[in-house]
């Protein structure tokens, strides 16, 4: 099943182009500059199952792009936008659950011998 972490990614992509697309700047720019590239390489990582716990840090980045507009004074165009994302991310982000395998082993690795069980 595709993750909805790597749809959180391309908004973040999408956060990016969003000003020179609907034509807007000053703070509301600004803001989708920041949080794009956060809510992008979040997405991205989370996406993976051994790095799916950063997906709360996603929740973060929701919560500016659904507060964010009203406390800047976002334009119609930015605050819809803003808004629409930030809630799509609040409610993906927290999906799934981290992979509980272990890789490596770690440092304990080095003296256990293989095979001896955890």
């Amino acid at each position: 099943m595709f993750p909805p972490h790597f749809l959180l990614a391309a908004a973040g992509v999408w956060l990016m182009f969003a000003p020179a697309v609907l034509d807007y700047g000053g703070p509301a720019a600004t803001s989708d500059r920041v949080a794009g590239p956060a809510l992008a390489a979040i997405g991205f990582l989370a996406g993976f199952a051994i790095t799916r716990g950063l997906r709360w840090l996603n929740l973060l980045t929701g919560a500016w792009l659904v507060a964010g507009p009203w406390l800047l004074g976002f334009p119609d165009a930015a605050l819809v936008n803003s808004v629409v994302i930030g809630l799509a991310t609040l409610a993906l982000a927290p999906w799934g659950k981290p992979d509980q395998s272990r890789y490596g082993g770690g440092w304990a690795s080095l003296w256990r011998s293989p095979g001896a069980g955890h």
